[in-house]
């Protein structure tokens, strides 16, 4: 599902970012990307989506060459792909029904098919009884269900989640990730950054651990 070969980043500095990184991640696997502040990990997700482009090296995702690709089919991947992250980025002036199904608005969906997948994404990650609030009235983690219901209502082959639970207290913390475990149970693949190792204890999936720009991936013993 996604092959990452010999990837470089510098951002036009002499210290190398990223450097020969490489990695695979099978389809319907749930991988982490770890490491400390600095070690690269929010630049790499950020290559995964092609938001920004690497110095070298070879991102493969679902057969299409990223760095080769041009916009119509990066556009077209990125509608595969569900994109959570952290500050979840929602729109304060949109309830919660709006934040979801704008994705699918924006795709030209039908109104009576965006109503039936915007409910059935909040059931999912139980936020379905607050479908009319703001952001604004909800806590952090009913607002980070909201992104990832937002991730997750076109279906998509690929979630990458970037620190979705960096703001949340750990009782609040395992129910995202009860939430992401069930949606990978379902067939997505989940790539999720984080450098909370009590997670990774506790969650335990294959890791790609960086470290100075520099990979090496491990499964937590039990």
């Amino acid at each position: 599902m996604i092959r990452v070969s010999n990837l470089n980043k510098s951002y036009n500095h002499p210290d190398m970012v990223l450097k020969n990184v490489s990695f695979n991640v099978q389809k319907g696997e749930f991988v982490y990307l770890s490491g400390p502040s600095g070690a690269g990990k929010t630049t790499l997700f950020r290559l995964l989506f092609a938001d920004i482009k690497p110095d070298g090296g070879q991102i493969v995702i679902d057969g299409l060459d990223l760095i080769r690709a041009g916009a119509d089919r990066l556009a077209r991947l990125r509608r595969q792909m569900g994109i959570v992250f952290q500050d979840y980025k929602l729109i304060p002036n949109y309830t919660v029904f709006d934040n979801v199904a704008l994705a699918l608005e924006v795709a030209g969906t039908p109104r009576q098919q965006i109503q039936k997948r915007v409910w059935k994404v909040l059931k999912v990650v139980g936020i379905e009884r607050k479908i009319e609030r703001l952001p604004v009235q909800l806590s952090g983690g009913e607002q980070q269900r909201v992104a990832i219901a937002r991730a997750l209502v076109n279906n998509p082959k690929i979630i990458l989640a970037d620190e979705p639970t960096g703001n949340l207290d750990y009782e609040i913390a395992e129910e995202i990730m009860r939430i992401l475990y069930y949606i990978n149970s379902q067939g997505t693949t989940i790539v999720m950054v984080t450098h909370n190792r009590s997670l990774l204890q506790r969650f335990k999936r294959k890791v790609f651990y960086l470290d100075k720009g520099s990979l090496q991936a491990y499964v937590w013993p039990d």
